[in-house]
Protein backbone atom coordinates (compact mmCIF):
# COMPACT_ATOMS: atom_id res chain seq x y z
CA UNK A 1 0.00 0.00 0.00
CA UNK A 2 2.94 2.34 0.99
CA UNK A 3 4.46 1.86 -2.51
CA UNK A 4 1.45 2.22 -4.41
CA UNK A 5 0.99 5.87 -2.34
CA UNK A 6 4.59 6.61 -3.64
CA UNK A 7 3.98 6.04 -6.93
CA UNK A 8 0.76 8.08 -7.63
CA UNK A 9 2.18 10.80 -5.69
CA UNK A 10 5.30 10.71 -8.36
CA UNK A 11 3.30 10.15 -10.70
CA UNK A 12 0.82 13.12 -10.18
CA UNK A 13 3.99 15.22 -9.55
CA UNK A 14 5.39 14.50 -12.80
CA UNK A 15 2.01 14.91 -14.61
CA UNK A 16 0.61 17.65 -13.20
CA UNK A 17 3.24 20.04 -12.12
CA UNK A 18 5.87 20.99 -14.91
CA UNK A 19 9.27 20.59 -14.12
CA UNK A 20 10.26 24.52 -15.63
CA UNK A 21 8.43 27.68 -16.55
CA UNK A 22 8.50 27.51 -20.04
CA UNK A 23 6.58 24.22 -20.04
CA UNK A 24 4.05 26.56 -18.06
CA UNK A 25 4.04 29.27 -20.43
CA UNK A 26 3.54 27.18 -23.33
CA UNK A 27 0.52 25.43 -22.08
CA UNK A 28 -0.82 28.37 -21.18
CA UNK A 29 0.26 30.20 -24.54
CA UNK A 30 2.14 33.23 -22.58
CA UNK A 31 5.73 34.17 -23.38
CA UNK A 32 8.65 36.03 -21.07
CA UNK A 33 9.32 39.54 -20.53
CA UNK A 34 11.33 41.33 -18.78
CA UNK A 35 10.13 44.50 -16.71
CA UNK A 36 11.73 47.61 -14.33
CA UNK A 37 9.85 49.77 -12.83
CA UNK A 38 11.87 52.72 -11.38
CA UNK A 39 9.88 54.67 -9.12
CA UNK A 40 12.99 57.44 -8.98
CA UNK A 41 12.61 60.55 -7.13
CA UNK A 42 9.18 58.99 -5.61
CA UNK A 43 11.37 56.96 -3.30
CA UNK A 44 9.75 53.49 -3.58
CA UNK A 45 12.28 50.45 -4.14
CA UNK A 46 12.71 49.89 -7.70
CA UNK A 47 11.36 46.63 -9.18
CA UNK A 48 12.71 44.06 -11.43
CA UNK A 49 11.86 40.69 -12.62
CA UNK A 50 10.31 38.56 -15.24
CA UNK A 51 6.45 38.60 -16.34
CA UNK A 52 4.66 35.73 -18.69
CA UNK A 53 2.16 37.58 -20.75
CA UNK A 54 -0.08 36.69 -23.64
CA UNK A 55 0.17 37.34 -27.30
CA UNK A 56 -1.29 41.38 -27.77
CA UNK A 57 -0.11 42.50 -24.42
CA UNK A 58 0.99 45.91 -24.24
CA UNK A 59 3.60 47.62 -21.95
CA UNK A 60 0.42 49.35 -20.03
CA UNK A 61 -1.02 46.23 -19.95
CA UNK A 62 2.00 44.20 -18.46
CA UNK A 63 3.05 47.08 -15.55
CA UNK A 64 -0.44 46.37 -14.66
CA UNK A 65 0.18 42.95 -13.86
CA UNK A 66 2.39 43.85 -11.48
CA UNK A 67 1.30 47.35 -9.85
CA UNK A 68 -2.34 49.10 -10.03
CA UNK A 69 -2.64 51.40 -12.81
CA UNK A 70 -4.61 54.67 -13.09
CA UNK A 71 -5.06 55.73 -16.55
CA UNK A 72 -6.69 59.24 -17.93
CA UNK A 73 -5.65 62.47 -20.09
CA UNK A 74 -2.24 63.19 -18.86
CA UNK A 75 -1.33 65.08 -22.33
CA UNK A 76 -3.18 63.71 -25.29
CA UNK A 77 -4.96 60.95 -24.57
CA UNK A 78 -7.04 59.59 -22.33
CA UNK A 79 -5.78 55.69 -22.06
CA UNK A 80 -2.61 57.42 -21.16
CA UNK A 81 -0.54 56.11 -17.74
CA UNK A 82 -1.25 58.86 -14.59
CA UNK A 83 0.01 56.53 -12.16
CA UNK A 84 1.80 53.45 -11.17
CA UNK A 85 1.11 52.53 -7.80
CA UNK A 86 0.15 55.22 -6.32
CA UNK A 87 2.23 57.36 -8.17
CA UNK A 88 1.27 60.16 -10.03
CA UNK A 89 2.24 62.42 -13.04
CA UNK A 90 2.34 65.62 -11.84
CA UNK A 91 2.79 68.57 -15.11
CA UNK A 92 3.51 71.33 -12.63
CA UNK A 93 6.39 69.80 -11.40
CA UNK A 94 6.76 68.35 -14.57
CA UNK A 95 6.82 64.85 -13.12
CA UNK A 96 5.74 61.89 -15.94
CA UNK A 97 5.96 58.21 -16.18
CA UNK A 98 8.35 57.06 -19.16
CA UNK A 99 8.29 53.69 -21.45
CA UNK A 100 10.94 52.20 -23.04
CA UNK A 101 11.19 48.76 -24.98
CA UNK A 102 14.43 47.34 -25.81
CA UNK A 103 15.83 50.54 -24.90
CA UNK A 104 13.67 52.48 -27.48
CA UNK A 105 11.61 55.86 -26.47
CA UNK A 106 10.06 55.52 -30.12
CA UNK A 107 7.07 53.40 -28.57
CA UNK A 108 3.47 53.67 -27.53
CA UNK A 109 2.53 52.28 -24.33
CA UNK A 110 -1.09 51.33 -25.49
CA UNK A 111 -0.24 50.50 -28.81
CA UNK A 112 3.38 48.48 -28.96
CA UNK A 113 2.69 44.64 -28.94
CA UNK A 114 5.17 43.29 -26.68
CA UNK A 115 7.28 40.13 -28.11
CA UNK A 116 8.95 37.29 -26.30
CA UNK A 117 12.26 39.05 -24.53
CA UNK A 118 11.47 41.80 -24.50
CA UNK A 119 12.91 44.33 -21.80
CA UNK A 120 10.25 46.87 -20.39
CA UNK A 121 11.37 49.59 -18.20
CA UNK A 122 8.87 52.29 -16.77
CA UNK A 123 10.58 55.14 -14.96
CA UNK A 124 9.01 57.95 -12.85
CA UNK A 125 11.40 61.25 -13.87
CA UNK A 126 11.61 65.29 -13.50
CA UNK A 127 11.77 66.21 -17.20
CA UNK A 128 14.05 69.18 -17.09
CA UNK A 129 12.42 71.25 -19.97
Amino acid sequence: MKIRMVFLAVFLAATLLPADAGAIARRHKTFPVYITIDFGPAGKPLHQGMLFVEKGTTPKEAVSQVFPVLSGKTCCDSREVMAIDGVKVDPAKNMWWTCKVNDSKKVSPIKKKLKSGDRVEWKYIQDSQ
